[in-house]
């Protein structure tokens, strides 16, 4: 879903030399004709950080230097991208058909052989990526030119789904010559810690790209962005604060984009530490918690109140199905009063680097405190948030998970199965795990991980969403919306649900 928020007005007589020149870049001239502006993207993260060695140093991001054999709907959907075709030719082996025509921004043919010397990369770099795929590094061949084989280790019928993520965007086979794709855009310099300019990939097999220049520049400071935005020195921010949004989408030059994507914003509550292993007491912090008014009131009207941990965008996600607990301050205190709870301090954890999170827990303390249940805030550094998470030192943790690619199956997984990233380290280390209900969860989860249909995945997936909201595993918060500020005379560019794949081909500027 996409939502304008502000007026559309165009900056008459803007100049889009000056612009192209206040944002630091200078316009490559095609030589053609063709549109020679010049765009800068501001993002919140370094495009070019260490661990995007194994895609020759950018990230694989946003850029659409590199391309997926498999591409994600806006409804968040399998499509062919690179690969036209697939199938399992028997419960463990896939089979894609490479699209005919497609060469690397260096001229070479696209062949079978790239497909696994990419994929190989991926492997040596990330050794997590054969649980998450279900595929070991020995387990892609080429079949012929045109034919890639994947063996699963079990049956996986989301595996198509999984390799949209733009982890597995294919690149030329020759290292040295990295990065080269087949996207739309090709590498034109690289600055370190920076940015990353890109030109249009003059023989795409779907045309050139409109913009002559298109640079991802590293703006850490959220405030700086928008400054950066207001002054016109960028084109496009991401991760507009929610707080400024709305000044900056009411102002004359600038407006603001908002799209509900697949992640959702929760409270993962500790099942197996003391005083929040009483169900009764999870169903009382239920009971007092206003969903709506978190959206209006803390995310400034931008998001969905959540009835469950899965993002109603997901399409195995029953959000409408899901019950609603109130709020009911009343009945979450006789809760409270039922339950075993004598006034011990509930801790609840949040990264330090998530000013929303942070203002949220002060609520929801507020919250629990009219209920008679009392609660200590603890702020952590990124660094050390997941594992002081997932080593269970928190009775309440507020988390924030969504899905990069078509199959959102990892999440269901990592979040409740009692060998998901989320739980692996405490189920092994003495049988709990943090807020996984339990074995029949895990049968559910297995179910719907083999299920070859939406439909019977979203039975399985279902019954572990209804579970987990009945038992009071999670306090649902609110669905995310991704916000992204640009200049008002900006337009064409294709907001996506997953914010890493916007494409910028169409993206323009007005007379």
């Amino acid at each position: 879903m996409q939502q304008t928020l502000s007026r559309r007005q165009l900056l008459g007589g803007l100049a889009v030399g000056a612009t192209a020149t206040a944002a630091g870049c200078q316009s490559v001239f095609a030589g053609d004709g063709a549109d020679k502006e010049s765009f800068t993207v501001a993002l919140a993260r370094d495009p070019t950080e260490e661990k995007w060695d194994a895609y020759g140093g950018i990230t694989p991001y946003y850029t659409h230097v590199y391309e997926p054999l498999v591409d994600t709907t806006d409804e968040m959907e399998t499509a062919p991208l690179l690969a036209t075709e697939w199938e399992a030719v028997d419960e463990t082996t896939w089979e894609f058909s490479l699209r005919e025509g497609v060469t690397f921004h260096n001229g070479d043919a696209l062949t079978a052989e790239a497909v696994v010397r990419s994929f190989d990369r991926v492997f040596e770099q990330f050794s997590w990526v054969p649980g998450w795929i279900g595929v070991e590094p020995d387990g892609v061949t080429a079949v012929d030119d045109t034919t890639v084989q994947f063996q699963t280790t079990e049956p996986f019928p989301a595996f198509p789904g999984t390799i949209s993520h733009h982890y597995f965007g294919i690149q030329h086979p020759d290292a040295s010559e990295s990065p080269v794709g087949t996207g739309p855009f090709r590498v034109a310099n690289v600055e370190e810690e920076q940015s990353i300019t890109l030109t249009p990939y003059e023989n795409y097999r779907d045309g050139r790209a409109n913009p002559s220049e298109l640079t991802f520049e590293w703006v850490k400071d959220p405030n700086t962005r928008v400054l950066s935005l207001q002054d016109e020195s960028i084109d496009v921010a991401q991760k507009v604060p929610k707080s400024q949004a709305a000044t900056v989408g009411d102002a004359t030059g600038t407006a603001i984009e908002t799209n509900l994507t697949p992640s959702a914003g929760l409270v993962a509550v500790n099942l197996y530490e003391s005083p929040t292993d009483d169900e009764r007491l999870r169903k009382a912090l239920n009971w007092a918690v206003d969903q709506e008014q978190i959206v209006e009131n803390v995310l400034n009207g931008i998001g969905e109140p959540a009835r469950g941990p899965f993002s109603s965008i997901i399409p195995w996600a029953i959000h409408d199905e899901l019950p609603t607990y109130g709020p009911d301050r009343d009945r979450a205190q006789e809760l409270v009063e039922e339950s075993k709870y004598r006034g011990e301090p509930l801790s609840i954890l949040v990264n330090s680097e998530n000013t929303d999170d942070a203002t949220i827990a002060q609520v929801l303390s507020g919250w629990f405190e009219e209920i008679g249940v009392t609660s200590e805030i603890r702020q952590v550094d990124p660094a050390s948030f997941y594992d002081t998470f997932t080593s269970g030192e928190a009775n309440l943790t507020l988390v924030s998970f969504g899905s990069n690619s078509a199959a959102c199956d990892y999440l269901v997984r990592a979040m409740f199965h009692s060998e998901g990233s989320d739980n692996r380290k405490l189920h092994e280390q003495n049988g709990t795990g943090v807020y996984n209900p339990g074995a029949e969860v895990d049968r559910l989860i297995e179910q719907g991980y083999r299920a070859e249909t939406t439909a019977a995945k979203r039975e399985h997936y279902g019954d572990v969403q209804q579970r987990v909201v009945d038992t009071g595993a999670v306090v649902p918060l609110y669905y995310n919306e991704s916000v992204f500020g640009r200049q008002a005379d900006v337009s064409g560019i294709d907001w996506h649900p997953v914010d890493n794949m916007i494409e910028w081909s169409d993206i323009s500027r007005s007379d």
